[in-house]
This record gives C-alpha cells, sequence and structure tokens, in this order.
C-alpha cells in the first residue's frame, strides 16, 4: 500500500521574524560574549599608550599621563538588544583617533 504524499506550504514574516529574534530573552547574555571580548581586544592594544602630560592653566594642576580605557554594554533599543563598545575616556577617545583600536579588536 502506497503512503500518501503530503505538501504543506509555510511562509514566514521575515520581519517578525525578525524582530522575535533580537527580542529574544537570553539574547543580552549571547551578546555580551563578543562585546567583552572587544572590550578585552582594544584595552590590551592600547595598553601602551598614554596620553601626553600638561598642565591646565585654570587649576595649574598637572594631567593627562592616562592610559585608555574602552568600555562595553548590552542595551535594548528600538529594534531589539543591541552590544556596544564605546571609548570611555580621553585617552581611549585620542588612542581609537590615532590607531583605529576599535576597528582593529572588531577584526580580531
Amino acid at each position: 500500500m502506497a503512503k500518501p504524499v503530503v505538501t504543506c506550504l509555510v511562509k514566514i514574516d521575515e520581519e517578525k521574524l525578525k524582530h522575535a529574534i533580537s527580542n529574544a530573552e537570553k539574547l543580552p547574555g549571547r551578546l555580551s560574549t563578543p562585546v567583552n571580548a572587544i572590550i578585552n581586544a582594544a584595552n590590551s592594544m592600547s595598553a601602551g599608550f598614554r596620553t601626553g602630560i600638561f598642565h591646565d592653566p585654570k587649576t595649574g594642576e598637572k594631567r593627562g599621563d592616562t592610559q585608555p580605557n574602552y568600555a562595553g554594554n548590552v542595551i535594548k533599543g528600538k529594534h531589539g538588544y543591541v552590544g556596544i563598545v564605546y571609548t570611555a575616556n580621553y585617552a581611549a577617545q585620542k588612542d581609537n583617533h590615532l590607531h583605529n583600536t576599535l576597528l582593529k579588536a572588531v577584526r580580531r
């Protein structure tokens, strides 16, 4: 006896699927792993960089000679969760400007 053949057509709404994936409960935990990897790579690549020393003319204080600090987090945006890595101080801004540290950390 021959088995009957069954055909089924499934239509998937791509926008709803993207929305469901980007708002999944476990996504922030999964995004934090690559975000932390990029933060660690950027901080290690910039470990030898220091900003120049200068004296603040208003207060007379010595400033500068700081190490870059990169930070990041996972936030819920308008369309779902997003992992963000950013320069957390002026030294990191200058290091990133001169050496493209964040771009290199992402490609690492």
